[in-house]
């Protein structure tokens, strides 16, 4: 039996209208269903991106600058709603004494959309992505979490502050989304996460027809304290970690390119520090090798060759958010990759460097504008190891991002 619960009267039609599949005005109150004592609330976003590129690039945005800046194009202009989310939080049931249950389901409109990708997602005709769908199991009394499904990386857990779609990946910030079987044991201000993922080849095409014969193996080290100085909610974090993967098929003898090779590996430090009660320090720094699959490190280069040696690389990114009066906030920051001098490839992105600063105003808690500038300048391995400026390009980038909230 279905329950509606803490809802005002149109909050109950708006949770019935939702089940039979038809619309009507949204409620102040959170609508919650209780399915068989099951809470189950309803939360997402709804998103448009709109930016202006001096560049022709390739891909929905841009996650790098093409060689000689691209003088000769005129530039291009996107307007997409792909982002746009839709998630349920689930919690219990469970009695007194018994662990604690919770889970996720969470979908956009950015994924893959076949041959027509880019023209699908910016008219928001296909694209249909699970971010997250997982269920975790917590162990009150001795702070034990198991948790099951798929959802972020347990590595570089922050984002830089920027609506840029690409979440800066390929340029400094790493991490994404995958399947995992994830055990969080938190002692007073310090938590330890371990988990078992799935392992994506580095050549996908070759995945298809080899899957990866082991998981990867991810772990993280934090610790959260309380920054009273930047007011009573305020936490300074501060983690390390690191993964690492194998990179070898279950059956290798039927494509000579998945033979094992080097391993995938990396290092890991991310904080987030409250400076004052306006004014947050968030950032990350990572070193590693053939990172492709992982939020496109490695400048996004792979590693088809078993002969070759590892695609090593390093990045980082820091970034300042501030709250302003008058319902506005801002936020400015700065980010590398490079590769290491004996791993670039002739022709290929050798490093990758971002700026950005943005402003948003809050038309109310649940609904923001912000107007945000970012120049991506990206260098090219010349031959025989030379560079010239044709090898080098920046692209300017002005993004136009408004979102509706709700929960």
């Amino acid at each position: 039996m279905v329950k509606i619960q803490k809802t005002s009267e149109l909050a109950k039609l708006s949770i019935a209208a939702l089940l039979l599949g038809t619309s009507i005005a949204a409620a102040e109150d959170v609508p919650v269903v209780n399915a068989g004592g099951t809470k189950v609330s309803l939360y997402g976003r709804l998103e448009l991106n709109s930016a202006y590129e001096d560049g022709i690039t390739k891909g929905l945005w841009s996650a790098d600058a093409p060689k000689n800046s691209n003088k000769d194009a005129q530039g291009r202009t996107t307007l997409s709603v792909a982002r746009t989310r839709l998630g349920f939080n689930l919690e219990g049931p469970s009695k007194e004494g018994e662990p604690g249950l919770k889970g996720k389901f969470e979908a956009d409109f950015a994924g893959t959309g076949g041959k027509n990708e880019e023209f699908n997602n910016f008219n928001g005709s296909s694209g249909f992505r699970i971010r997250q769908s997982w269920g975790s199991v917590t162990f009150k009394n001795i702070g034990l979490t198991l948790l099951f499904g798929q959802t972020d990386d347990v590595v570089t857990p922050i984002d830089p502050p920027s609506v840029n779609p690409s979440s800066l990946n390929g340029a400094g910030n790493l991490g994404n989304r995958r399947p995992q079987i994830r055990a969080t044991q938190v002692v007073g201000p310090i938590d330890v996460a371990v988990a078992v993922t799935h392992d994506r080849l580095i050549d996908s095409d070759a995945e298809k027809k080899n899957p990866p014969s082991s998981p990867a193996l991810q772990g993280r080290l934090g610790l959260k304290v309380p920054a009273s100085w930047a007011g009573e909610k305020a936490n300074l974090a501060f983690g390390v970690g690191g993964l690492y993967g194998k990179n070898e098929a279950a059956n290798e003898k039927d494509d000579e390119r998945i033979k094992r090779g080097p391993v995938t590996y990396s290092y890991n430090a991310d904080l987030s520090a409250p400076i004052m009660e306006s004014l947050t320090l968030t950032g990350e720094f990572f070193m590693g090798q053939n990172l492709s699959r992982y939020g496109d490190g490695s400048l996004g280069q792979k590693l088809l060759d078993s002969d070759r040696s590892g695609v090593k690389s390093l990045g980082w990114w820091g970034a300042l958010a501030l709250k302003l009066p008058a319902n506005l906030s801002a936020a400015t920051g700065t980010g590398t990759e490079s590769l290491d001098d004996d791993t670039r490839l002739a022709g290929k992105i050798k490093s990758n460097m971002f700026i950005f600063g943005n402003l948003a105003y809050n038309f109310t808690p649940a609904a923001k504008v912000t107007c945000e500038y970012l120049n991506l300048a990206t260098s090219y391995a010349g031959k025989d190891g030379k560079e010239s400026d044709k090898d080098k390009g920046h692209l300017n980038r002005y993004e136009l991002n408004f979102r509706y909230d709700f929960k």
